[in-house]
C-alpha cells in the first residue's frame, strides 16, 4: 500500500525544509512494509505538484503535517486531491492538529487528523485501511461525524524513543535542507516541561492531561550512533541540534557530550534557556566541541516577559547567562519576540537595551503570531484580538502581526524585525560608514550619508517611543 507524505512549507518561517515528525513516520511507515513518497511544497504553484503524484504514483492515502501558518495550505491541497481522487484518504498530524483539533471541522476534504504522538497510532491505521477495515476506532485519531467532532483516546506517551527507528533522510529535501542551512539538523528529544504562554508545548501536556510536558530522549549512545550513521553519508563540518532545550536530562547531557567529544568531534550549535546556564554546563558544552547556544531573551521587559510570556526569569539570571557564554568562548544567537498583546514601544525598546547589555554574537526577533491552543494565542482568540479574515489563509509568520492593531502599529513592528541587528548594535553602522569614506569617491560618499540621514528619519518616525498599549490586554 503506497502513502504520499507531503510537508508545506509555503513562505515558511524556517528556511528548514526538513520535519522531523514526519521523517519518524516515513521510517516508521517502511519499517511495517509501506511503500513511502515524500514531497515538500514551497509555494502554491508547487500544489501541482501533489496532484502530479496523485495520478502517477496512486497513493492510497496523503498525509500531512502541519503547524497552524500552513493549515490553510493544507486544507487547499485536500480539496484539491479529493476533486482528483474522492476515494484517497487524506489525514492531517503535527503541532496544529494537536492543540486544536476542532481543525478538522473546517475542512469537509479531510477525513480525520491525528492528535498528539502518533507514530503507532498511524501504523495502527495502516494495517486498518489495508484491510478495508474501519479506521474510526484508531487512537490519537479525530473526526467528524453528523457535524460534530468526535475524538478518540490516546496511546501513551514513548518513554523512550529508543524504540523508534532513526527519522527517514532518503529524499532530496534533506539534502536541500543542508545545502541551504549549513549545517545537519538533528532531534533526540520530545517535549519542554516549561509553561511559556506562547508556545504549544503547554497545550500538548493538558492534551494528555499532564501538568507538564516533560522532555524524553532517545540514549545518548543511540543519539551518536544516528549522528555517526548520518555525517558518514553526509560528510559536513556543522552540526545543530533542534531539542527543545538541549540536555534537560542531566545524565544524558554528560553522557552525550562525553561521547560526542570522543567520537565526532564536529562543532555544534544547540538551543539553551538561560536560567539553565550555569559553569558547569558551559565548560561541558565546550570541551564536546558546542560553538554555539541560542538563548531565548524573548523581551527585555520583565513584565512582558514574565506575566504575559511566562518566561519566569530576571534580567540578571539572562545577562549571567551570556556573560558565561562568552566568557568560555562560545558564541551567542538571542531569540526575541515582540508584538505580544500588552506590550508598548517601550517595553520593545527595553528589549533592544537588554541585548545591548547581553552582547550576543548574533540577535534575532519575531513577531508574535497566536497559535491556537497554546495560553497567550487562547487569549487572543478569546478577546477578539485577532483579525480572523488575514488569519484564515496567513502564512508570513513571524514576520507580520495578525492581531487587530493599527496599521501603523503594524508597519512599526515590521520596522523593528526587519531592522533589529542595526538597532541593537548601531556601531556596525558606524564601521559600514567608515569603510564607505575609505573605498570611494567622494561624491560617493556624499549620495550614500544622504541616504543613510533618509534612513535614520525614517527610523526617527517609526519609532518614537510611546507609553500607550496599542488596543490590547495584557494576559
Amino acid at each position: 500500500m503506497k502513502i504520499l507524505f507531503v510537508y508545506t512549507n509555503i513562505n515558511g518561517f524556517h528556511e528548514d525544509l526538513f520535519s522531523f515528525g514526519l521523517a519518524s513516520m516515513v521510517s516508521l511507515s517502511k519499517k511495517y512494509g509501506y511503500e513511502c513518497k515524500w514531497i515538500t511544497v514551497n509555494t502554491k504553484q508547487e500544489y501541482q505538484k501533489v496532484y502530479n503524484e496523485l495520478k502517477t504514483y496512486n497513493p492510497r492515502i496523503v498525509a500531512f503535517t502541519s503547524v497552524s501558518s500552513q493549515f490553510g495550505c493544507v486544507k487547499t491541497l485536500a480539496a484539491g486531491i479529493k476533486e482528483i481522487n474522492p476515494h484517497t484518504i487524506t489525514v492531517c498530524g503535527g503541532v496544529h492538529p494537536t492543540i486544536a483539533p476542532q481543525c478538522v471541522l473546517g475542512t469537509e476534504h479531510l477525513d480525520a487528523v491525528f492528535i498528539g504522538e502518533s507514530d503507532f497510532a498511524f501504523i495502527e491505521f495502516l494495517q486498518k485501511v489495508k484491510k478495508n477495515e474501519s479506521y474510526k476506532d484508531v487512537h490519537n485519531l479525530a473526526y467528524v461525524e453528523d457535524g460534530k467532532l468526535k475524538k478518540n483516546s490516546l496511546n501513551p506517551l514513548i518513554p523512550r524513543l529508543d524504540i523508534l527507528p532513526f527519522p527517514d533522510r532518503s529524499y532530496d529535501v534533506f539534502t536541500e535542507t543542508i545545502s541551504k542551512v549549513g549545517f545537519i539538523p538533528f532531534l533526540f528529544s520530545r517535549g519542554c516541561p516549561y509553561a511559556c504562554s506562547y508556545c504549544s508545548n503547554q497545550a500538548i501536556a493538558e492534551t494528555y492531561d499532564l501538568n507538564k510536558n516533560n522532555a524524553r530522549y532517545r540514549s545518548a549512545e543511540s543519539s551518536i550512533c544516528e549522528i555517526e550513521e548520518v555525517i558518514r553519508q553526509y560528510p559536513t563540518s556543522n552540526i545543530f541540534i533542534g531539542d527543545d532545550i538541549f540536555g534537560l536530562d542531566k545524565r544524558w547531557r554528560y553522557e552525550f557530550c562525553k561521547k560526542y567529544n570522543e567520537r565526532i568531534k564536529i562543532k555544534f550549535g544547540c538551543l539553551l534557556r538561560p536560567d539553565l546556564v550555569n559553569e558547569e554546563f558551559m565548560i561541558l558544552l565546550k570541551e564536546a566541541g558546542c560553538y554555539r547556544i541560542s538563548l531565548g531573551l524573548e523581551s527585555g521587559n520583565e513584565y512582558v516577559r514574565n506575566t504575559i510570556m511566562r518566561r519566569n526569569m530576571s534580567d540578571k539570571t539572562i545577562i549571567k547567562a551570556f556573560d558565561l557564554a562568552h566568557k568560555y568562548g562560545i558564541q551567542t544567537n538571542a531569540i526575541n519576540i515582540i508584538g505580544t498583546p500588552g506590550e508598548t514601544e517601550e517595553a520593545i525598546w527595553d528589549t533592544i537595551k537588554l541585548n545591548r547589555r547581553a552582547k550576543p554574537t548574533v540577535t534575532g526577533v519575531n513577531i508574535f503570531y497566536p497559535y491556537e491552543g497554546s495560553v497567550l494565542g487562547d487569549h487572543c482568540f478569546k478577546n477578539n484580538l485577532v483579525d480572523l479574515d488575514l488569519f484564515e489563509n496567513f502564512t508570513n509568520e513571524r514576520r507580520e502581526s495578525v492581531l487587530k492593531y493599527p496599521e501603523e502599529y503594524k508597519k512599526k513592528l515590521i520596522y523593528f524585525r526587519e531592522n533589529w541587528e542595526t538597532l541593537i548594535y548601531p556601531y556596525n553602522v558606524r564601521k559600514r560608514f567608515g569603510k564607505l569614506v575609505r573605498k570611494t569617491s567622494i561624491w560617493k560618499t556624499l549620495r550614500n550619508v544622504k541616504n543613510l540621514i533618509k534612513k535614520e528619519l525614517l527610523r526617527t518616525k517609526y519609532l518614537k517611543p510611546s507609553r500607550e498599549l496599542q488596543g490590547t490586554s495584557s494576559s
